[in-house]
């Protein structure tokens, strides 16, 4: 963690001690909540333009993503350059689903 996001943290912990010490408990969990909110919509959308990327790779090899993804980390297809943009854009697919599963999470609590 470089020493600007260390510095981010820490004002950010010390403004969320600051507003609990004062009492805002609820305000900052709805705040918080609807930030949560507010990011998981951004990963939809760009999950949303992937699956635009996808269609046109699954056209061309005839297959899904999931399938193409399964098969590429096996090592049961070659070194096309298609493949590797595939793969990239596949794995911003499963780290925004996560985060998405992390997020919800968070919000059920």
């Amino acid at each position: 963690m470089n020493k600007a996001n260390q510095n981010l943290i820490i004002n950010s912990r010390r403004k969320i001690d600051i507003l609990l010490s004062f009492g805002a408990d609820k305000e900052l969990d709805t705040s918080l909540n609807k930030l949560i909110v507010f990011q998981i919509a951004k990963y939809r959308a760009n999950i949303e333009q992937l699956q635009l990327e996808f269609k046109s790779f699954e056209a061309k090899y005839k297959m899904s993503s999931e399938d193409f993804y399964n098969k590429f980390e096996s090592g049961k297809l070659g070194d096309d350059a298609d493949f590797f943009e595939w793969a990239g854009l596949y794995e911003n697919h499963l780290l925004y689903t996560e985060r998405i599963k992390s997020l919800e999470d968070a919000i059920n609590r």
